[in-house]
This record gives structure tokens, C-alpha cells and sequence, in this order.
């Protein structure tokens, strides 16, 4: 067998007939350069990507900055959201509500007294820790049966193939 090599983007990969550890290893030796190769681009991408984001950020505060003082001297139109057009863009300021923090564990008792209609209560199924506590087997139609034969309800479940992976060294 040859030596492993880069296999260019418009190469069909061809099935090869594995039949010895030396075919399986040079396979293993071209899946890792290609992991190899993308982890490298994908490094300089996110680093060009990065370097890019900041001075995109740099320069929309410095335009910010230079335009917030301009806005406020020239007409604008609208109420919550003022806004000035121009041929170059708009520029626009929106009344923010405030952000509000809620801690419900002080917030329930009262709203209990003052007003329940407000104050929700959910259920929901504990599905993972039954499944942890219970043995059930699928049903050929994709339900599940308890080790009685009894059908649980509103649970589906989709059998899935076996996953082959490879990890490279």
C-alpha cells in the first residue's frame, strides 16, 4: 500500500477493500491528516473571524460615539422607537423597558394571596428518572411495555442504528 496522502476536494473517495491491519492503518492515517487539516484551517478561520468581530465592534462603538451627539440636534421622527433617515443609512433610538429580575420564591407566595390566577402550576412527566428505575422493552410499533406487558402511554420510541465511529490518535 502507498503512502497516505491528502485527498484533494474534487477526488471521489473510492472504496478500498480492507484486508489487513497495513490497509486499515493507512485508511486511519488519511482520516487523521484530513482531521488534522481542519482543525488546522478552522483554527485560522476563527482566529481571522475574531480579529474581524473586533474591529467590526471598534468601529460600530466609534460610530456610535460619533453619530449618538449628530442624532440628537437633527429632527427625527416616531415616538418609542425616534428614527433619521438618510441616503447612507438610519440612524434610530428605541425607549428600552426596563430588564426586570424575578425570584419566584418570593414572588409565588405573594402573588398566591394576591392574586392566584396568576401563579402556574406544571406538571410534567420525570421521564428520565423512571427509565432509570424501570425495566421496559420497545414494541414493534415504537411504544414502550413494562416488564408486566403493560403499554405506557405518550412515550415513542424510534429504534435507532448501531453508530460506527473512529477516533484518530
Amino acid at each position: 500500500m502507498s503512502e497516505a496522502r491528502m485527498i484533494p476536494e474534487e477526488e471521489e473517495l473510492q472504496e478500498v477493500a480492507v484486508l489487513d491491519d497495513a490497509s486499515a492503518e493507512m485508511i486511519l492515517r488519511q482520516l487523521k491528516q484530513a482531521e488534522d487539516q481542519y482543525d488546522r484551517m478552522k483554527t485560522w478561520y476563527d482566529h481571522q473571524i475574531a480579529n474581524l468581530k473586533e474591529i467590526r465592534d471598534r468601529t460600530r462603538a466609534w460610530a456610535e460615539t460619533c453619530l449618538r451627539p449628530y442624532f440628537d440636534m437633527v429632527p427625527t421622527t416616531g415616538k418609542k422607537i425616534r428614527s433619521y433617515e438618510m441616503p447612507g443609512g438610519v440612524l434610530k433610538l428605541a425607549k428600552q423597558d426596563p430588564e426586570y429580575e424575578v425570584t419566584d420564591a418570593e414572588m409565588v407566595p405573594w402573588l398566591k394571596a394576591n392574586s392566584p390566577e396568576y401563579v402556574k402550576i406544571k406538571e410534567e412527566a420525570a421521564w428520565g428518572e423512571w427509565k432509570k428505575d424501570h425495566k421496559f422493552t420497545v414494541t414493534s410499533d415504537g411504544g414502550i411495555a413494562t416488564e408486566d406487558g403493560e403499554i405506557v402511554p405518550g412515550v415513542k420510541a424510534t429504534v435507532r442504528p448501531d453508530k460506527f465511529t473512529i477516533k484518530c490518535k
